[in-house]
């Protein structure tokens, strides 16, 4: 794909199509929490070799990279408000 083939997002923080870092945030929290319940539950009937290498090599990585994500959507937040005051600034000139 090249970069004149990729849609632009809107630029309203409101437009339906847009996703807020906060509600991904949000969605990333969620989508670990029922991960680590699911995992749970499998766990109690999968206790073999199999499933150690799994926790190990699969979900225990994850946990440090999901905080990461997190951490670089607040950024992400940061940004975009600070982008927002400064286009407001502008918009008043």
């Amino acid at each position: 794909l090249t970069r004149s083939a990729i849609a632009p997002l809107p630029l309203s923080p409101f437009a339906p199509s847009a996703m807020s870092s906060k509600v991904a945030q949000a969605n990333i929290t969620d989508a670990v929490k029922e991960l680590r319940f699911r995992w749970e539950r499998a766990r109690s009937e999968w206790d073999d070799a199999a499933s150690k290498r799994f926790e190990k090599d699969v979900l225990a990585p994850l946990e440090p990279m999901v905080v990461a994500a997190i951490k670089a959507l607040e950024h992400v937040n940061e940004l975009m408000i600070q982008v927002r005051r400064e286009c407001e600034d502008q918009g008043k000139d």
